[in-house]
């Protein structure tokens, strides 16, 4: 799926604005206004590579189904059984969706997003869990995580099952603001998880 992208957009933007001044206004000279306007281009691209376009591909795809393995099997520390069966619905989801997503690829942006903040949030609440269950002594905080942690569960399923149900629907999910009402309204702030180096392996 080739698509423009949006580092090539801006950096032509800003050097054509770049160029009007520098030519129309300043007067340089038309070779080394060229030339400077050539840098400015390149190095838009460089300052602006964040803003691509993201494009389906089986490496990223491959890299979301073994974060859903990951999750699947780190649920065996939880000990609500609800929350369990929420998570391998959750695991089972990702399938769905990204089934739905090989019929819709141009939706791919919004899906990888999607999988990109929740998948990584879920494994973080989940292995914070643990780290917490191990403790010696639980104090008053850490007793309010482990059942907020059924809280969060609960919540990111239903952000699942509303992806699908949108992409079934053909209908355009905005996940910035999905997100946004995620933490607002459970107060969940994916940031303050820590726990410690635990990362993805690609």
């Amino acid at each position: 799926m080739k698509r423009l992208q949006k580092r090539y957009f801006y950096s032509s933007v800003i050097s054509s604005i770049f160029f009007i001044i520098i030519y129309l206004f300043l007067d340089f000279d038309i070779f080394i206004a060229l030339i400077l306007t050539l840098l400015v281009f390149v190095g838009g691209i460089l300052l602006f590579k964040e803003k691509d376009i993201r494009e389906f591909n089986e490496e990223d795809i491959n890299n979301y189904y073994f974060q859903a393995s990951r999750i699947s099997n780190l649920s065996s520390v939880l000990d609500d059984k609800e929350s369990k069966d929420k998570v391998n619905n959750i695991c089972s989801l990702v399938d769905s969706i990204i089934k739905s997503l090989r019929q819709r690829p141009k939706k791919v942006e919004q899906v990888f997003d999607f999988f990109d903040y929740y998948l990584d949030a879920l494994y973080k609440i989940i292995y914070k869990y643990k780290l917490t269950k191990e403790k010696e002594e639980l104090n008053d905080k850490d007793k309010k995580y482990i059942d907020d942690t059924y809280k969060y569960i609960d919540n990111i399923n239903h952000s699942f099952e509303k992806q699908l149900k949108n992409m079934q629907e053909a209908k355009m999910l905005d996940i910035d603001m999905e997100i946004k009402m995620f933490e607002k309204n459970i107060g969940f702030e994916k940031e303050n998880i820590k726990v410690g180096e635990e990362k993805w392996v690609s």
